[in-house]
């Protein structure tokens, strides 16, 4: 049975050397400014990323556009990718930094002066883990812009109100209400389904 642990182990780190392998050529390839490498690196991380962009568009045409800015970033700006994390994370920056940008300039908020209190809102948490999760983004999309991409900021993200607020150039008072509304708007959603 060790010699089972230690083969698996000895397979992982194969693995792990092969993917790093392929990541520098990757990068080496990117650098030289090589098509073919730039339409392999389009192809392998464009399905993951979409998922990024189409979290806070309404359609699959703003998405593609969004990731379409960012890839051209990527390849712009490859000389700056320092190697220190994965290939696959800094793309995915480049790409959520794109579109914050986006929608910041294409969303409008309201400056909200109204204080939200946090103990009126409740999520049904039995229903959320009924419902799969292509479901629940169906959900997200149809929130109100200025609400999906505050609640896909703080929930899908992970940042904190001030980050979200410094992002889009709002207050932390605002990027609450806007949370507070789309999930609230959620819960709607989830009872009608």
């Amino acid at each position: 049975m060790n010699i089972a642990i230690q083969h698996q182990a000895g397979t992982l780190e194969t693995q792990v050397s092969q993917d790093k392998l392929e990541e520098q050529e990757l990068v080496s390839g990117l650098i030289a400014r090589n098509r073919a490498v730039q339409k392999q690196v389009y192809k392998k991380y464009f399905g993951k990323m979409l998922g990024v962009t189409m979290r806070y568009t309404s359609n699959r045409e703003d998405a593609y556009e969004i990731l379409n800015d960012a890839f051209m970033k990527v390849f712009d700006s490859i000389e700056n990718f320092k190697g220190t994390g994965s290939l696959s994370g800094w793309i995915y920056r480049i790409v959520q930094y794109t579109t914050y940008a986006h929608v910041r300039k294409k969303y409008k908020y309201k400056v909200i002066h109204e204080e939200v209190k946090p103990h009126l809102i409740t999520v049904d948490n039995d229903a959320m883990s009924n419902i799969g999760l292509e479901v629940i983004y169906e959900m997200i999309q149809k929130l109100p812009n200025s609400h999906r991409t505050v609640f896909s900021m703080f929930v899908l993200d992970g940042l904190k109100h001030q980050e979200i607020a410094d992002q889009l150039g709002i207050s932390r008072g605002t990027s609450k209400w806007y949370l507070a509304k789309a999930r609230i708007r959620l819960q709607e959603l989830l009872k009608n389904y």
